[in-house]
């Protein structure tokens, strides 16, 4: 299959508003052709997908999204992985790549998708109130949570996996459209390799580390 660096979800914006810029601009209404058509360059860039490789350790676990990490916290997380993990929180803007990616290679334990608000990705309390997905990823006795949170603007959650699957390190599992927000729940034996404010990359940043490797 030939791979496109375009999210397949965002044909469905490019292909009406080019064809719109087309049929302003040889219908003479060519001011409106050209919005139309810096639209389509606008919907372009936001449904991006760079092609990228990992270059990481087994023992290393990467960002599942492009954006600012939020937070990172230590918690109990009683309803998936029913154990103490580290959760690091990630903000996507507008301008941020939306394809969410592996942290690991592993099998998809369980996919579970649950509606709720659209409250601004960055206030305190959205991942229990707004419309979020949670992928559990199994790599032999580790778990790993990965949640996609919508957003204000992020209105649809878009989840490539099921139970069962298996992935690779990097590859995606879904995307969230208009800015939104990711968190990742990894054990307490991995230390965060990142720190509240940096800026990382789905598929190439190393956010967290096994102790000891």
């Amino acid at each position: 299959m030939i791979r496109l660096p375009i999210a397949k979800e965002g044909l469905v914006f490019i292909l009406p508003s080019l064809c719109l810029s087309l049929l302003c601009y040889f219908m003479g209404f060519r001011v409106f052709g050209v919005i139309a058509f810096l639209l389509t360059l606008f919907f372009l860039y936001f449904f991006r997908n760079p092609l990228r490789s990992a270059i990481a350790s087994a023992e290393e676990l990467i960002s599942p999204a492009d954006g600012r990490v939020m937070g990172v916290d230590g918690l109990f997380e009683n309803e998936f992985l029913h154990e103490n993990v580290t959760r690091i929180s990630i903000f996507m803007s507008v301008s941020d790549v939306h394809v969410n990616r592996a942290p690991c290679d592993g099998s998809i334990e369980r996919v579970q998708h649950r509606d709720g608000r659209f409250k601004l990705a960055f206030k305190k309390g959205i991942d229990e109130e707004n419309e979020r997905n949670y992928i559990v990823v199994r790599r032999n006795n580790e778990g790993f949570l990965i949640v996609q949170i919508a957003g204000f603007l992020a209105r649809r959650i878009v989840c490539y996996v099921r139970e069962r699957d298996r992935v690779e390190k990097g590859s995606p599992v879904g995307m969230i459209a208009f800015g939104s927000r990711v968190d990742l729940y990894v054990p307490v034996d991995y230390v965060p390799t990142v720190r509240p404010g940096q800026k990382v990359k789905s598929g190439l940043t190393v956010v967290a580390r096994k102790k000891g490797v």
